[in-house]
């Protein structure tokens, strides 16, 4: 018999002058990039199961503290120990997934958030152990479990409005067929890539540089940060003390609108001058958040017109994040002021829309999937074109699944909905590789127009927390990750790179002054 013994949460971070750390991302405004490592340790010392929860510099120590109590009470403080043994039996991994999403007291401090990424942790954690006991990599093992034990896993209590558990088990059994031929080609061909390349705070010609690199190295698609200087002049005006007007929140975004269609113009003629491929490098953006429903809809429409008169061929293949991630009908109402404005276009003009990295709850997925608004009632629409969701905001696996099942539901049912999920912080693209990768092996890789699915990988040659840091790091060649049978989801931590980012001794944090001083201030000792 295995059984749990002991939990540990250790603070992982990289420093602002490591990967992904510099002022750059619009959002957080140059974060540090920082890891909430749960290893959950078992009576066979061979034997121990991590996960990870990526976040933002200030909150880890909270996020670790909250993660290492939930872990202790649910993995440890039962009458009776966890058995690992037998995580793959019947439905054992699901009701242990249950009895944590059900539980009403830490429902009570919210179904969403910190409390939810701690148990989506604890989730992943299992899943890990229960792929490594059966020597198996963490999707390939849920790809063969049987239909009933997946949908085990699912709280369909806030979902059962578009997917009922009989829904839930029509689609897993369904997709029992070529089951085998889908798993064998995700090991033989891997999951389609895009690169994070077009950073805002670069220059235009780093910019340029960036995708030339692009192409050379083959990348399919990557995509580029936009809105930094809408941004930038609402917060110049907040810190003037001046109330903006709705006229002037419309100019702002249309004047950043012509500031990134100048970026975006040396993207795509630099891709006409040096990508001879068949399929050249594609385009997509992202805004994190900046806009509010107008001033989206005004700063989208400006640019893809502009973008247009430039030459029809200028496509975006999608606008990421345009508005806050929570609400599906801010998403519908600029979807569909969108396509009112895009009605004379010939050929056609539209912007797919997508979100979904901070996406707190498959309730947040199903809303934009199957979001409906009076007009629309003989159509069927969808909120969002494009999915995103994260290894760790939500809870696990059991959370993904769910959203997973939520998106072939509305495939079925007509919607193109695409499935590109976000990763890019430390440990996502090793975590969220097994997510894509179940995706592809009981679903297919494309939607129903044949569009492929395809994943974010962040990679840039002077910078890197994924070889040398996690035991089976990820890796992408040609714009394919590469899937190899090493058992378990892959979030292992080596132990230099733990030497490395561990807070706050960590050698990159004890580098400078600077350094130890930004370590002791995330870890609470400031």
């Amino acid at each position: 018999m295995i059984t749990v013994q002991s939990v540990r949460v250790t603070p992982v971070a990289a420093p602002p002058t490591g990967f992904g750390g510099d002022a750059r991302n619009i959002a957080q405004g140059g974060p540090t990039y920082a890891n909430v490592y749960l290893q959950i340790t078992t009576s066979d010392h061979q034997l121990n199961g991590s996960s990870i929860i990526f976040t933002n510099g200030h909150g880890l120590k909270e996020m670790c503290q909250l993660t290492e109590q939930f872990a202790t009470r649910f993995l440890l403080g039962g009458d009776s120990p966890i058995r690992v043994d037998t995580l793959h039996e019947g439905t054992n991994f699901g009701r242990l997934c249950q009895m944590m999403l059900q539980d009403s007291d830490y429902g009570w401090l919210g179904a969403v958030g910190m409390s939810r990424m701690a148990i989506g942790a604890i989730i992943n954690g299992l899943w890990d152990l229960l792929a490594k006991q059966q020597q198996k990599p963490g999707w390939h093992v849920l790809a063969q479990m049987q239909p009933e034990q997946l949908i085990a896993c699912i709280d369909f209590e806030h979902i059962s409005d578009v997917l009922a558990p009989a829904d839930a088990l029509a689609l897993l059994k369904h997709a029992q067929q070529g089951l085998p031929q889908r798993i064998d080609r995700v090991y033989q061909r891997g999951l389609l890539a895009y690169n994070t390349a077009g950073w805002s705070g670069i220059s235009i010609e780093q910019l340029q540089a960036q995708t030339r690199l692009m192409i050379e190295r083959r990348w399919p698609q990557i995509k580029i940060k936009v809105g930094a200087s809408f941004a930038h002049s609402r917060a110049q005006l907040t810190e003037q003390g001046k109330a903006a007007s709705r006229h002037q929140l419309d100019q702002l975004a249309k004047a950043a609108a012509d500031d990134d269609l100048t970026r975006l113009r040396a993207v795509f003629e630099t891709i006409e001058q040096h990508d001879h491929r068949h399929h050249p490098l594609q385009i997509a953006v992202d805004s994190n958040q900046v806009f509010d429903i107008r001033s989206a809809t005004v700063y989208i429409g400006h640019l893809a017109k502009e973008l247009y008169r430039l030459n029809p061929a200028y496509k975006i293949v999608w606008f990421e994040e345009p508005t806050t991630p929570h609400s599906a009908m801010a998403h519908l109402a600029i979807q569909h002021s969108l396509q009112l404005s895009f009605t004379d276009y010939e050929p056609p003009l539209s912007v797919p829309l997508s979100t979904g990295e901070q996406g707190a709850s498959p309730v947040v997925f199903k809303d934009s999937l199957f979001a409906n608004l009076g007009r629309f009632e003989h159509e069927l629409t969808c909120a969002i074109d494009v999915i995103q969701m994260d290894y760790s905001r939500v809870a696990g696996i059991a959370d993904n699944l769910a959203i997973l099942l939520l998106a072939q539901q509305a495939r079925s049912q007509g919607r193109d909905v695409r499935i590109c999920p976000h990763t890019g912080g430390i440990g996502l693209c090793e975590g969220m590789r097994n997510v894509q990768a179940l995706q592809h092996a009981l679903f297919g890789h494309t939607n129903n127009k044949g569009t492929p699915d395809i994943l974010e990988f962040v990679e840039e040659p002077d910078r890197s927390v994924h070889e040398g840091v996690f035991s089976n790091p990820a890796v992408v060649v040609d714009g394919y990750y590469q899937m190899d049978s090493s058992p378990g989801v892959g979030v292992d931590y080596t132990e230099a790179g733990l030497a490395r980012y561990r807070l706050p001794d960590g050698s990159a944090w004890t580098d400078s002054d600077e350094c130890r001083t930004l370590a002791k201030r995330l870890c609470g000792n400031a």
